[in-house]
């Protein structure tokens, strides 16, 4: 893979940005090009202090990041007051671990409770002003192939998640003990329940397989994971605790490929003392999110795209629920999904080889 003249560029200013490396910016660089190609991977703002040309978009960012922490804040103190156990998820979980947080560029809440009292976070949420935006079914109940249920209040978009995993991989478990060991973490003035930094970077590590499965990862998520690991992670924790941890959910490949194509192109310190494997590896890995940029805004995204995901999130919903409690539920919606993709879509058909079903344990059923 050759790199544009704008993609060096870009990566010349994330490494300047974030680890203080000198730029070797290329004589030809079109900035107005390296604007364009940043807005689509969301990482304007991170750059923009190291290029020589400014964008309103910036500020406005900065100001969407203010009003998403103090809307933050009185979710936060609304379900602390009512003993409801919370972590924010990736966004200024995420930003913590930036040289300048207020760069990580932001668009809504997510926010994880404890599976025991989401019922009651959303009856909280709803009493509370919180307006009801989807993922519920028609008696009111979370969507089954949803994580969330999507709420809006003051402008700000509020991702109320019941669990965190999709299809891939399953850490439900391993992140409701982490929110029972929370940490308060102070982010501009704000404090703010997280995941202990281990459990963090699960999230960050799985937020990256969500988006690379829905073929919509982009630069955003890659620089997430970079500066966690900058900040949070050294050598006896990663070999010891970390990569266990991935190993045991199928996320260890992930982690280690990510790592090292940081290292190569974003200006990670090779601080793990990682054997880099074959560039050729790390080259396609790159082209990839240069492909198809944040939430896919450089690719097509197609109805047929959209209702991949779902069939993804099905698939690892049957896993986690079993297939009689979840199909006796939502027989119809599934149904649905199933029937646009099944003879058209041979991916689907995969998804369902993949999750290993026993065909023993239907016929006990």
């Amino acid at each position: 893979m050759k790199l544009t003249t704008t993609q060096v560029a870009l990566l010349e200013a994330i490494k300047a940005s974030l680890f203080d490396i000198e730029p070797n910016f290329p004589a030809d660089t079109d900035w107005d090009e390296v604007v364009k190609e940043a807005k689509a991977q969301t990482v304007l703002g991170i750059i923009s202090p190291v290029i020589p040309v400014k964008d309103v978009s910036v500020e406005m960012g900065k100001a969407t990041y203010m009003r998403i922490l103090f809307e933050q804040d009185k979710l936060i103190k609304l379900l602390d007051a009512n003993d409801i156990p919370c972590v924010i998820l990736k966004g200024s979980a995420a930003a913590q671990y930036y040289p300048k947080p207020y760069l990580r560029a932001m668009g809504d809440i997510d926010i994880l409770v404890t599976r025991d009292r989401f019922e009651e976070a959303v009856e909280l949420l709803e009493s509370n002003g919180y307006i009801y935006v989807h993922n519920k079914d028609e008696n009111g109940h979370m969507l089954a192939y949803e994580r969330n249920i999507v709420y809006k209040k003051n402008g700000i978009i509020i991702e109320l998640h019941h669990h965190f995993s999709s299809e891939g991989f399953d850490m439900d478990d391993i992140l409701e003990q982490g929110i029972y060991k929370r940490e308060y973490r102070e982010l501009d003035g704000y404090k703010i329940p997280v995941l202990p930094d281990i459990e963090n970077g699960l999230v960050l590590l799985g937020h990256i397989n969500q988006h690379m499965r829905g073929c919509d990862l982009g630069l955003r998520q890659i620089i997430d994971w970079e500066v966690f690991l900058h900040k949070a992670m050294d050598r006896n924790l990663w070999d010891n605790k970390y990569i266990p941890i991935a190993r045991s959910i199928g996320l260890d490949e992930l982690a280690l490929n990510t790592t090292e194509m940081c290292v190569e192109y974003f200006g990670l310190p090779n601080d793990l003392n990682l054997v880099m494997k074959s560039k050729s590896v790390l080259e396609e890995y790159l082209n990839v999110l240069f492909e198809t940029g944040n939430f896919g805004r450089k690719a097509n995204n197609s109805s047929e795209k959209k209702t991949d995901k779902r069939i993804m999130s099905t698939a690892y919903n049957i896993r986690r629920l079993g297939f009689f409690s979840l199909f006796s539920k939502h027989w119809t919606t599934y149904m649905e999904i199933l029937s646009k993709t099944l003879i058209s879509n041979s991916f689907c058909l995969d998804l369902w080889y993949s999750q290993n079903f026993d065909e023993r344990d239907i016929f006990k059923r």
